[in-house]
């Protein structure tokens, strides 16, 4: 049975975890007025969202006080202390309140962030592809190749892979991959398409935004031009990519944006914003970087999953998981026995 000291251990540590809180957040305020003081809109925003989280936690650890105290007090009138429900209780609390135990801690973002790679990892240990091999410039082996590089998000949408249509012509069909482009892309006419794929093959895309962030060497240098309701998000792609600065470049994370460029083009033939001959010339570009930076099916996957991960970190690292879980799940279906990946040798060299 708990006696006085344990009620007071409890109240202090109560106590002491709202002031690590509070000085927590003091700290990340006293942050952002150095970063934004030049931008009250922002600050403004970065502040109230603070001043929110610290309410909440405030609200948090009252509950804790008074649950705590409660099954103090059930004991010592002849009632059992169960620490596991009292945790339980306090664990609800908290998940209702929005509020994450863990949030702030840099170990654990930090093992969150090796985890998934690990995770993305498995993909070379756990499956197995064909040997590579050259494939004569404009035979079906190599365009078939190029349509492939998009197969990560072509499978999640149920697209034909082996062809550049991803669909048949129906109208129903048709609206939906414009809805794609306009919705996920903003892309609704044929300089935008071209605008946008220049942007991945010929500016480094995505991965040139990974070089920058990983170079900085405080959020402070990246901020100055982001929007401020984009600012957390650029925070967790600043941090991520500043703990794997010494182990993954840029070019490393290529594949995201050598796919991706590969399923644009082909949304953008089949809604006819670009002809077969431009959309064949353009995937063979992508597919000649791709044999010049990859070995395989599975170190292009690898590479795709890093940088995809990189990018959802912009929407937190709760929609980054349920990203990543789909993009591998779709990768894994490529390289199973009937996978386009599996099926389709990867293309070591395009020859003339």
């Amino acid at each position: 049975m708990p006696d006085k000291n344990t009620e007071q251990l409890l109240r202090e540590q109560a106590e002491s975890v709202l002031k690590v809180q509070e000085e927590a957040i003091n700290s990340q305020m006293k942050m952002m007025e150095s970063l934004y003081g030049d931008n009250p809109e922002m600050l403004a925003m970065m502040k109230a969202q603070m001043q929110q989280a610290m309410a909440n936690q405030r609200d948090l650890i009252a509950q804790a006080q008074t649950a705590a105290f409660e099954a103090v007090d059930a004991a010592q009138n002849g009632g059992q202390f169960d620490p596991q429900a009292l945790i339980q209780t306090l664990q609800k609390n908290a998940q209702s309140m929005g509020v994450d135990l863990n949030a702030g801690s840099d170990e654990s973002r930090e093992e969150g962030y090796d985890n998934a790679v690990s995770y993305i990892e498995q993909l070379r240990t756990d499956f197995a592809e064909s040997q590579p091999r050259p494939a004569a410039r404009g035979s079906r082996e190599a365009r078939i190749f190029g349509y492939l590089l998009g197969g990560v998000v072509g499978n999640l949408n149920g697209h034909e892979l082996d062809q550049l249509d991803p669909e048949e012509h129906e109208p129903f069909q048709e609206e939906r991959v414009r809805m794609i482009l306009r919705e996920f892309w903003g892309i609704t006419n044929t300089d935008e398409l071209g605008e946008t794929l220049a942007d991945l093959l010929e500016e480094g895309g995505m991965s040139a935004l990974y070089a920058q962030y990983a170079d900085a060497e405080s959020f402070e240098s990246v901020a100055q031009d982001i929007d401020p309701e984009d600012a957390s998000g650029a925070m967790e792609r600043w941090l991520f990519a500043r703990h794997f600065k010494d182990r993954v470049s840029a070019e490393q994370m290529r594949a995201w944006d050598i796919g991706r460029a590969a399923a644009l083009v082909r949304w953008g033939h089949f809604v006819g914003l670009i002809d077969e001959g431009t959309a064949e010339v353009v995937l063979e570009a992508c597919a000649e970087e791709a044999c010049e930076r990859f070995g395989g099916w599975r170190e292009f996957g690898i590479s795709y999953l890093f940088g995809g991960l990189f990018w959802r970190l912009a929407a937190g690292e709760d929609a980054a998981a349920e990203w990543l879980d789909d993009a591998a799940g779709s990768c894994a279906e490529l390289l199973s026995d009937e996978g386009e990946w599996l099926r389709h040798p990867w293309v070591q060299a395009l020859t003339d």
